[in-house]
């Protein structure tokens, strides 16, 4: 048993979302590096954001699409010395790769997952907690390297990201934890909830724009860089086009919900989709899609989910008249 699992075991992080601040393992969360001379280039043409900004320190979420311009895998992006750093959802590590690979032909660009790399998120009191570790303490939006570490913090929220190698993060795992619920990956994906931050998780491939997950509002998608998979029908809905839905958070009563499922008005009508679920205490919360024209409660089936809704940290563009 290696350094980390025998801290995990010993901590017993608790399951789901705890009010912050907290400290959560990362295990929901894979790690992915995009290695080669023209692996910047090459990402440039299949990923949504602008690379531009990540080769200048910033850290960014993006989407792969089809060639319908829907999300089927989705990551975080942040630049390192031999490449690129993303972080997928666990369990879609070498689906990313297959769908960052299918237009590679020669370009000089390797992906590989990294198995020993470790991830941590903070929520609340980031910069002191970061300081007192001895960590970087990149600005808003941005990444930063030390020692083996990487820190990606959040633009609109008092969150970030830890990516070390077990051992590393172990060690500094007293630091971070001082004064601080210690939860484990549900309880990241709460916090993530409620910094309005989704992801494209199993069971919601090929559904959403990325403007639906306010990727837009988040800098994970550029109208302005140039070509890239699905590029075309991504912007057309934003200069011609007129959004239907758009993400919204929610505290939430009920079972517990799985991406990509529907959700209904109180006349049977699906006005929704989850983008992702987690359990907390004293309420789980709910990220979905939801028509702008829906008002009222959602339901699963005929159940009623007593939604509450919760505000984001960023402001959304109004809709287009």
């Amino acid at each position: 048993m290696d350094a980390w699992q025998t801290l995990i075991d010993a901590q017993q992080p608790v399951h789901g979302g705890r009010p912050a601040p907290t400290l959560a393992t990362g295990e929901h969360l894979a790690v992915i590096h995009a290695e080669g001379e023209e692996a910047g280039a090459y990402l440039q043409g299949q990923l949504t954001a602008d690379l531009k900004f990540v080769d200048e320190g910033a850290h960014r979420s993006a989407m792969h699409l089809s060639l319908k311009g829907r999300g089927l895998v989705s990551l975080r992006l942040a630049r390192q010395d031999s490449g690129y750093l993303l972080l997928v959802p666990a369990g879609q590590a070498e689906a990313t790769i297959r769908s960052l690979e299918k237009y590679r032909l020669r370009a000089k660009v390797t992906f590989r997952i990294d198995p020993q790399a470790r991830v941590a998120q903070l929520a609340g009191g980031v910069d002191a907690t970061l300081a007192a570790a001895g960590l970087p303490v990149p600005e808003p939006g941005q990444a930063a390297h030390r020692d083996g570490v990487a820190v990606l913090r959040y633009a609109h929220s008092d969150h970030a990201l830890l990516v070390a190698d077990g051992p590393l993060l172990a060690a500094h795992w007293q630091t971070l934890s001082a004064e601080r619920a210690v939860t484990d990956g549900a309880g990241a994906r709460y916090q993530d909830i409620l910094a309005g931050q989704g992801q494209i998780r199993p069971g919601a491939e090929d559904l959403f724009l990325p403007q639906v997950l306010n990727y837009d509002v988040l800098g994970g998608v550029s109208f302005k860089k140039g070509c890239y998979t699905g590029q075309e029908v991504v912007a057309r809905m934003h200069f011609k086009g007129k959004l239907k839905q758009r993400m919204a958070a929610f505290y939430y009563q009920g079972p517990e919900l799985a991406p990509g499922q529907s959700l209904r008005n109180d006349q049977g009508r699906a006005v929704a989709e989850v983008v992702d679920a987690a359990p907390a205490e004293p309420a789980a919360a709910l990220l979905a899609v939801v028509r702008l024209d829906h008002q009222g409660d959602l339901f699963l089936d005929d159940q009623p989910l007593g939604v509450e809704p919760i505000a984001l940290p960023y402001d959304l563009p109004k809709p287009k008249a």
